[in-house]
C-alpha cells in the first residue's frame, strides 16, 4: 500500500508509462527535489551537475513552493471542483515549464535529461519489494 501511495504521489495519478518516461512538468518534481527532506541530496546533485547559480536555485525553490501549494489543493474534491483544479494544474504546469525553460536557458535540455534519469531511478526504487 505504501508503494502504491508513493507511486501515485510521484506521478499525481498520471499514466504510469508516461510518468516513468518523463514526469516533467506534470509531476511535482521541484517539490520532491527542493521541499521534501528526502530530496535534499538529489537536489544538491542537480545543482552540481548543472552548475546552477544561487539565483537559479532560489527561483527553483520558489517554484517548488507554488507547485506544493497546488499539490495540497488536490484533496478529495467533487467532480466539478476536480475538473476546475485539473485546468488550473495544467496552466500551472505550463507556466512552471516556461519559467524553468527561461531560467535555465541552454541548460534546460540538460535539466530535462537529468530529471528523466532521476525520476526513473525513483520509480524503480519505489517498485522494489
Amino acid at each position: 500500500m505504501r508503494r502504491l501511495l508513493l507511486l501515485f504521489a510521484l506521478g499525481w495519478g498520471a499514466a504510469p508509462a508516461q510518468t516513468a518516461a518523463d514526469p516533467w512538468p506534470r509531476a511535482p518534481v521541484l517539490t520532491r527535489l527542493f521541499v521534501l527532506a528526502s530530496g535534499r541530496q538529489d537536489s544538491e546533485r542537480l545543482i552540481r551537475t548543472l552548475d546552477l547559480t544561487v539565483a537559479q536555485v532560489r527561483e527553483l525553490q520558489r517554484l517548488a513552493g507554488s507547485e506544493r501549494a497546488y499539490a495540497q489543493a488536490a484533496r478529495p474534491l467533487g467532480t466539478a471542483a476536480a475538473r476546475a483544479l485539473n485546468v488550473k494544474l495544467a496552466a500551472m504546469n505550463a507556466e512552471k515549464d516556461r519559467k524553468v525553460r527561461r531560467l535555465l536557458g541552454r541548460d534546460y535540455d540538460r535539466f530535462r535529461v537529468w530529471v528523466r534519469a532521476w525520476w526513473q531511478a525513483q520509480v524503480r526504487q519505489a517498485q522494489r519489494p
